[in-house]
């Protein structure tokens, strides 16, 4: 594959296992703040600590890593948010988190199906 299908399939890829992992964590907690901490904490260890690339940009840390080993296992030069193993552990995590969420009754109906909250604004 060349750069820019590698690059277009690490993002793709990062979608798929981060927007199930920080969707859940919403989901669970109904708060952002733990969707925010999980993803700044992700950053900042595989660049500010390991420097590894970050979604394909290149970054200076405190230890100096290389990932070495077939693109599908390191992630390759796009970083190791696009190995099979981010995505079987990010995306084993999001689904780890949405069953806590529906054993809590996290859940909720669109807003469409919900009951109105005020009955004196619904039309008689």
């Amino acid at each position: 594959m060349d750069g820019e299908s590698l690059e277009a399939a690490g993002v793709v890829q990062i979608s798929l296992e981060a927007g199930v992992m920080l969707a859940a964590a919403y989901v669970l907690t109904r708060r952002l703040w733990l969707p925010i901490g999980i993803h700044a904490a992700w950053n900042f260890t595989q660049g500010g600590i390991f420097s590894v690339a970050v979604s394909g940009g290149k970054t200076d840390g405190l230890l100096v890593a290389t990932l070495n080993g077939p693109s599908w296992l390191s992630g390759g030069e796009f970083g190791a948010e696009a190995s099979v193993v981010a995505m079987l552990l990010c995306t084993a995590l999001g689904l780890w988190l949405l069953v806590l969420a529906a054993r809590r009754g996290k859940f909720m109906a669109p807003f469409w199906k919900r009951a109105v909250a005020n009955p004196a604004v619904a039309a008689p």
